[in-house]
């Protein structure tokens, strides 16, 4: 394919990029999947929210890092409302877990919506505006994921309160919603969301070659695990934790009813798992 560069990597995934798109299959399959294993050499929880921290939320470290293990999930990466933990206190916590993965991030609230930055090591002013955190991301090599991009858009009373409907296709806000150009990554999968904005977000990123990532959005025990992120490659560090991110070899996962951790697609969810029975 002509402009096209194949990489294939230690771990057999094989990545064809043309500019910014990119189409990633699981090693020894060709062509479009639609239910597939998803990558789970690492599965990382990448929106998530406790308390005290995050003062909206009831969910308690030890509670999330108990149910993360029975769950499967090999780390977590926690999200506070716009802070982060500091430093003497981000190593008592792993102390504590020598055996899980854990990551400290922040979503941020910006004017372009949530995002989730990773690399950052303390709130930074001006970082509101979502040109600027990417700006401070990039001087330490930060990764920058849209949360929840469509939330409560198709919702006719969120539509009737504001006096405005949203109407656009996914290839119309792929070019019209600035926000997709400053961020890494799309949050396709959300445990907090509606079906219709997940798919929406999936096609989003589908259409803009961006990769997409998954997580529960928990603010308690409810829900931790109903999305996360798979991982070619094992994380145990926040090093290699950017370099996987950055190199894009993750994607969107979630679990069947029978346990199986697969890739996040449009046909992926049975009707229960959708709500439609």
């Amino acid at each position: 394919m002509a402009g096209c560069a194949i990489r294939t990597y230690p771990t057999g995934l094989t990545v064809r990029s043309r500019g910014a798109r990119s189409i990633q299959h699981s090693p020894g399959v060709e062509g479009p999947l639609d239910i597939r294993d998803g990558l789970q050499r690492s599965l990382i929880e990448m929106h998530i929210h406790t308390n005290p921290t995050s003062s909206d939320s009831m969910l308690e470290i030890p509670d999330l890092m108990t149910i993360a293990k029975e769950t499967g999930l090999t780390g977590v990466n926690l999200t506070e409302h716009d802070k982060v933990l500091e430093s003497h206190q981000q190593r008592a916590i792993r102390d504590q877990y020598p055996g899980q993965f854990i990551n400290f991030g922040m979503e941020v609230s910006t004017d372009m919506g949530h995002m989730l930055a990773v690399g950052l090591t303390t709130y930074l002013p001006g970082i509101r505006r979502v040109a600027k955190l990417r700006e401070e991301l990039d001087k330490i090599g930060g990764f920058l994921i849209v949360a929840h991009p469509f939330r409560r858009l198709f919702d006719p009373v969120t539509a009737m309160r504001t006096g405005q409907k949203f109407e656009l296709t996914p290839e119309e806000a792929a070019e019209r919603m600035p926000v997709f150009k400053f961020v890494h990554a799309i949050e396709v999968g959300n445990g907090s969301n509606t079906p219709k904005e997940n798919d929406f977000a999936l096609e989003v990123a589908r259409i803009l070659g961006l990769p997409g990532t998954g997580g529960s959005d928990g603010h308690s025990t409810s829900g931790i695990g109903a999305f996360a992120t798979g991982f070619a490659n094992e994380v145990t560090t926040p090093e290699q934790f950017l370099e996987e991110l950055h190199a894009g070899r993750f994607e969107a996962v979630h679990k069947t009813r029978e346990g199986r951790w697969v890739a996040f697609t449009p046909d992926s969810l049975d009707p229960s798992q959708r709500g439609e029975d």
